[in-house]
């Protein structure tokens, strides 16, 4: 009886250790258009995968139990979400995959959210100067004038990189990707639906990042990384850059 007791226990611990680090998809701000994600793995490489309509967007989940959420930028309609961790190389096995369905009632509001790579909450330092500078052309200004490419970084940053608006504010240095998140986050913070996007820009090597800002209806493209260039030499720029300067690859 006592064998049978302890193996009970042992089986009931178990299946309560299999609960409560089972990975998790969040459906919370779907109506929003973001999904989360969560599993506690420590030491294990992470991923989520969106798709819809045969696009895919792979992004990385922290491991630490704590959710990430993404944009579900491809509209409404059904999604498949899948929660995969690495097993070796680049094997990923799927721990957790469910379909959604979204009903965003506003796809502007797709970029208003708090998401992985664009990352902030009220009280960050970086959101309450947003407050203080308003506006599109007070935080664009502040941004270009403040924020300094960081070459050293740059060389050293590796594949699954994301970044921490708020460390970039805190430090006033970053890359591209920084800039675009950082200027992003700040804006959405003020009710402006800002897009940061990736791919590729006449006159710069490799792989950039950017931001599309809707301004009177209009979605503008944005280069805040090269402004601050042309600010910091005093060359003469534009906000408003042409779009055929600039192909899309992803947009968040």
């Amino acid at each position: 009886m006592k064998k049978i007791t302890i193996l009970f226990i042992s089986l009931m611990l178990f299946s309560l250790a299999n609960i409560a680090y089972a990975a998790e998809i969040h459906t919370d701000k779907v109506s929003k258009g973001a999904v989360g994600a969560s599993h506690s793995a420590s030491g294990k490489n992470l991923k989520v995968m969106i798709e819809k309509d045969g696009q895919k967007y792979s992004y990385a989940l922290r491991n630490d139990g704590n959710p990430d959420y993404y944009p579900l930028q491809l509209g409404s309609g059904s999604y498949k979400v899948s929660v995969l961790e690495n097993v070796s190389g680049n094997k990923y096995s799927v721990l957790k995959s469910e379909s959604i369905n979204a009903n965003i009632s506003n796809n502007n509001d797709v970029y208003l959210n708090s998401i992985q790579i664009i990352d902030w909450k009220p009280s960050d330092p970086a959101i309450s100067k947003a407050s203080s500078l308003k506006n599109v052309d007070g935080v664009y200004g502040y941004i270009i004038k403040n924020v300094k490419y960081d070459y050293d970084k740059a060389k050293t940053v590796k594949p699954g990189y994301y970044p921490v608006l708020n460390e970039t504010f805190k430090t006033n240095k970053g890359i591209c990707y920084d800039y675009s998140s950082l200027e992003a986050g700040m804006l959405r913070s003020l009710g402006v639906p800002t897009k940061l996007v990736k791919g590729y820009a006449k006159g710069v090597d490799g792989y950039h990042a950017w931001n599309e800002i809707l301004i009177n209806g209009a979605w503008v493209v944005v280069d805040s990384t090269f402004d601050a260039a042309m600010w910091g030499g005093n060359v003469k720029y534009s906000m408003k850059k042409k779009t055929s300067d600039y192909q899309k690859v992803y947009e968040y």
